[in-house]
């Protein structure tokens, strides 16, 4: 799996920000910057995006959870794209970023290869 975009729609201290991996062939994306510039955020995000926000977040602190939103694009290996948002909620929280219908975390789960959050 290759990420190849992550959006920051409503989460911790980003509204609608996007992090674009597509550029380069290597496969390594090196984030870097300030102190206080939302990397660890950017990275628990990524996290959350791929398997859920939970119940207790602590990146709340600009968005109520009810608005906490993350969008992100995927590509598998056989060449398949997902692009997809991540809302936080109980059920059907995996959403197709077109349409807004839900999506299967099965679906997911095939681009993850088995790889849990832990």
């Amino acid at each position: 799996m290759r990420i190849l975009q992550l959006r920051l729609h409503a989460f911790g201290p980003f509204t609608e920000a996007t992090i674009d991996f597509h550029e380069g062939r290597e496969g390594l994306h090196i984030v870097y910057g300030p102190n206080e510039a939302g990397k660890s955020s950017a990275l628990r995000a990524l996290r959350q995006m791929l398997y859920g926000i939970p119940q207790q977040s602590p990146d709340d602190f600009v968005h109520k959870y009810a608005k906490m939103k993350i969008g992100g694009a995927l590509r598998h290996s056989d060449g398949t794209v997902i692009d997809l948002i991540r809302r936080k909620g109980k059920g059907n929280t995996l959403l197709n970023s077109k349409s807004g219908d839900a999506i299967d975390e099965t679906l997911l789960q095939k681009f993850l290869g088995g790889i849990d959050a832990d």
